[in-house]
C-alpha cells in the first residue's frame, strides 16, 4: 500500500472543511420506520474529483453521509460495478483510493462489473483479503453468477447477495453481471472465470431470501443494461419477486417504472445519483425514483470533510506525478482522432506496417488549449494494454484497416504478401481474432500509455503545441528491449 502524505493533513483538513460546512443541510428527520431511501452509482470509473458533470466522491458522500447520519435505519447505498478503473487518481492505486474513499463514504455493496477484472481479478480480492496493508473493504463485493470456469463456484471473497437489516425490515440485494459481458474483458484476465445465466442466478437466490431468510424486500443490483433482463426480472411473481432493479454498463440515464418495478441506471463517472425512496406498506408503495445532480439536491454541493480531506491527501501524494503539465493541445480532438494518431504512433514504434487501435480503448477526448498531464492521458487511455505484433497476409489485413481505427503507408494489400500488425493486447487476445492465426507473434512489452507519454515528452523539444499533424519522433530502435518476447 503506498503510504498517504500524513493522518495529521486528513485530520487538519476535517476540521478546517467541517468549520465550512453549510449548517443548515438537512433537518434530522422524526424517526419513521417504515420507509427505505436506495442511492445509487454504477460505472464511477474512478471518477473521484469534482470535474464538469462529474460530482466528485466527497460531495456524492456529503449527500449519503448526512442522510445516513439523521436517518441510520432507512438508508442504503450500493454500487453497480465499473467503479475503480478509469482515472489516475484511481489507477495509480490500483483502485484501493476509491476503496477506501467509498469505505468513508458508507457503502452498503459493490456489484461486481467487468472493469474490476482489469489489473485481474485477485487485485479485487485482496480488498476482502484482512489484511489492512493492502487496503480492506468494508462492503461486500458481490456477484451471483461469476464462477470459476467450468464450474458453479464462486470465489471466495465474492458473495451472491447481502442482507441488511433496516428498522423492522430485511433487504435482500442480489448482485449479478451481464451474460457474456466475458467478451469486455482481456483475454488473460477472464481465462480463469465465466458468467452464468443472470436470471437464473435471481430467480434462484430472491426465493431463497424471501422463503429461507425472511426478506420482506429483494434489491437487484445487474451490471448490465439489457432491457431483456430487466423485462424478464420485474415479471418475476410471488417468492420469486424483485422490487428494485439497478443496472450498469451502458452508462445510460434512466429511472422508470417496468411492470410496476422502478428500474434506475445513473449514467457514469458519478454524474449523477440514483434515488428510490421505498415506504412500506402491506404491499409496498413507491414514492420516488429519480437521478439526482447538484440541480436537484443541495447536499451535493457541499464536500464531506473527512471524504474530502482523504482525497486531498491523494491528490497531494501524486500532484508531481499526476498533474505535471507535458503539453498543451492546440486543437480539439475527438476519442477517434486520437485513435487515428495511436495507431501511427504504434505503428511507427514498432516498425510495422499496418497500426490499430480498437475504438473502445480510447475513452476520451482532448479540448482545445487542454494541459495534457498524465492525468489527462489516463483518462484517454485508462487501460493497461501492451502492444503485439503479428505477420498477418494482406488478404486478412485489407478486412482489419476496415474493422479498427488504423495507420498505413500501403494503399493496395498484396492477398499472398505477409505484414507485420501491430495492435493492443486487448484486441489480439480474444480467443476468435484473425491475429491469433499469424506468424511470428511478439509481445512488445510496450504499454499504450507509457508509449504516448514518451512520444509527448519528445514532442515537447520541437513543438510548443501538440497537434496530431506533428511528426512522430518515436523511432524503432527506442522500444527494442532484451524483454521482447515472442508467443509460441
Amino acid at each position: 500500500m503506498k503510504k498517504i502524505v500524513s493522518l495529521l493533513l486528513i485530520l487538519v483538513l476535517s476540521i478546517t472543511l467541517a468549520s465550512c460546512k453549510e449548517k443548515t443541510e438537512i433537518e434530522t428527520e422524526e424517526p419513521y420506520e417504515n420507509y427505505l431511501e436506495i442511492y445509487y452509482l454504477n460505472d464511477f470509473h474512478g471518477a473521484l474529483t469534482p470535474d464538469d458533470d462529474q460530482l466528485g466522491i466527497s460531495y456524492i458522500a456529503n449527500l449519503i453521509n448526512t442522510k445516513k447520519e439523521a436517518n441510520p435505519e432507512n438508508v442504503l447505498f450500493i454500487v453497480g460495478g465499473d467503479m475503480l478503473q478509469g482515472s489516475a487518481l484511481s489507477n495509480y492505486y490500483a483502485g484501493e483510493s476509491t476503496i477506501e474513499l467509498l469505505n468513508l463514504s458508507n457503502l452498503d455493496a459493490f456489484t461486481i462489473g467487468n472493469h474490476e477484472f482489469d489489473w485481474g481479478l485477485e487485485t479485487v480480492a485482496n480488498y476482502k483479503d484482512g489484511n489492512e496493508e493492502n487496503g480492506e473493504a468494508n462492503f461486500p463485493f458481490l456477484g451471483a453468477n461469476v464462477f470459476y470456469k467450468g464450474t458453479t463456484d464462486i470465489p471466495d471473497f465474492i458473495d451472491p447477495y447481502t442482507i441488511i437489516e433496516k428498522g423492522d425490515h430485511k433487504i435482500g440485494i442480489i448482485g449479478t453481471i451481464g451474460y457474456g459481458l466475458e467478451y469486455s474483458i482481456a483475454q488473460s484476465r477472464i481465462d480463469d472465470y465465466e458468467f452464468g445465466s443472470p436470471l437464473d442466478a435471481i430467480e434462484e437466490y430472491s426465493y431463497y431470501l424471501r422463503t429461507e431468510e425472511d426478506c420482506d424486500m429483494i434489491i437487484v443490483v445487474a451490471h448490465d443494461g439489457g432491457s431483456s433482463l430487466n423485462s424478464q426480472v420485474t415479471a418475476l411473481e410471488g417468492d420469486y419477486k424483485v422490487d428494485a432493479v439497478f443496472n450498469g454498463h451502458t452508462h445510460s440515464t434512466y429511472a422508470r417504472l417496468t411492470s410496476g418495478t422502478p428500474v434506475v441506471q445513473s449514467g457514469d463517472n458519478g454524474e449523477f445519483v440514483g434515488y428510490v425512496r421505498w415506504d412500506f406498506e402491506e404491499t409496498g408503495t413507491i414514492v420516488e425514483f429519480d437521478n439526482l445532480d447538484y440541480f436537484s439536491d443541495a447536499l451535493l454541493s457541499t464536500p464531506d470533510p473527512a471524504v474530502e480531506a482523504l482525497l486531498q491527501s491523494y491528490i497531494l501524494e501524486t500532484s508531481d506525478l499526476l498533474d505535471t503539465e507535458i503539453m498543451v493541445s492546440g486543437d480539439y480532438y475527438s476519442s477517434g482522432d486520437l485513435s487515428v494518431w495511436l495507431a501511427e504512433l504504434v505503428r511507427e514504434a514498432t516498425n510495422s506496417d499496418v497500426g490499430l487501435q480498437n475504438g473502445g480503448g480510447t475513452r476520451n477526448s482532448i479540448d482545445d488549449g487542454q494541459s495534457i498531464t498524465l492525468s489527462t492521458l489516463y483518462q484517454i487511455w485508462p487501460f493497461d494494454n501492451v502492444i503485439k505484433t503479428v505477420m498477418l497476409p494482406g488478404s486478412v489485413v485489407k478486412n482489419l484497416v476496415g474493422d479498427y481505427y488504423s495507420s498505413t503507408d500501403i494503399s493496395v494489400f498484396d492477398n499472398n504478401t505477409l505484414y507485420k500488425v501491430a495492435v493492443n493486447d486487448y484486441s489480439f487476445d480474444k480467443t476468435n481474432s484473425a491475429f491469433q492465426n499469424g506468424e511470428d507473434i511478439t509481445n512488445t512489452g510496450i504499454v499504450l500509455r507509457d508509449l504516448v507519454q514518451d512520444e509527448l515528452e519528445l514532442q515537447t523539444v520541437l513543438y510548443t503545441n501538440f497537434f496530431t499533424t506533428n511528426s512522430i519522433l518515436t523511432i524503432y530502435s527506442t522500444y527494442q528491449t532484451e524483454e521482447e518476447t515472442t508467443n509460441p
